[in-house]
């Protein structure tokens, strides 16, 4: 029994982060710690701007989509004109 509550639960878990990875902006790729070259340097961040952008304007055009105050047709058509002029 304890078997079938266990795949039951790495079944929801993966679910879970499923829906977490789509529905949040993926920021982990865009956002990196650089070790330093000298020891008494402090990390940096090396930072995608464009990348990171990007995730977060397509995660509020989901969330638009989603409570309905811009209809998907539109979204499609704004890309379609979009892909056309370049």
């Amino acid at each position: 029994m304890k078997k079938v509550f266990r795949v039951i639960g790495k079944i929801g878990k993966g679910v879970v982060k499923g829906v977490i990875d789509t529905a949040l902006p993926n920021v982990k790729h865009s956002i990196k710690m650089s070790e330093p070259d000298l020891p008494d340097q402090k990390p940096k961040f090396e930072i995608d701007f464009v990348r990171l952008i990007t995730a977060v304007t397509v995660w509020i055009l989901l969330l638009l989509v989603f409570f309905g105050k811009v209809k998907f047709a539109d979204v499609l058509d704004v890309l379609l004109n979009l892909l056309k002029n370049v």
